[in-house]
């Protein structure tokens, strides 16, 4: 039996495992929100169509589909990845988009720190000192 997402919404606005407040502003922990803001527009959890950004490890971008009761899950890059959403849900592209261009300075930023942290601890050279303890 199914129900109609507004009814849906209806039920689970004000109770979900998922809503989150803080500082009384509304916001969402739903796996299927690109955004965090806790409206039925991006709630994925009632909606029929859900597609979201996500980081798979800590280099690749990852497009979470779910159309019906059916999930994939599919490896991309920042350019396609706005276009996956806007197949599912064409209303989120921009806010995917965006998403995704997000995930790639952050990729891109946590290479140039590993470089520089690798690079400083080249330098380090530790000493090995052996210090007896001393008899009282």
């Amino acid at each position: 039996m199914t129900h109609s997402t507004d009814l849906q919404w209806l039920l689970v606005r004000r109770n979900s495992k998922y809503l989150q407040i803080r500082n009384k502003i509304r916001l969402s922990s739903d796996p299927l929100n690109n955004c965090g803001n806790w409206t039925k527009r991006h709630t994925g959890l009632i909606a029929e169509n859900a597609a979201v950004i996500k980081m798979k490890g800590e280099k690749e971008i990852s497009v979470t589909t779910k159309v019906g009761s059916k999930w994939t899950n599919t490896v991309t890059d920042a350019k396609l990845a706005g276009k996956a959403v806007a197949a599912v849900r064409p209303d989120l592209k921009d806010i995917a988009t965006r998403r995704a261009r997000k995930f790639v300075k952050v990729i891109a930023n946590m290479k140039k720190v590993r470089a520089a942290r690798k690079a400083v601890s080249a330098k380090k050279t530790f000493k090995k000192t052996s210090v007896r303890a001393k008899k009282n």
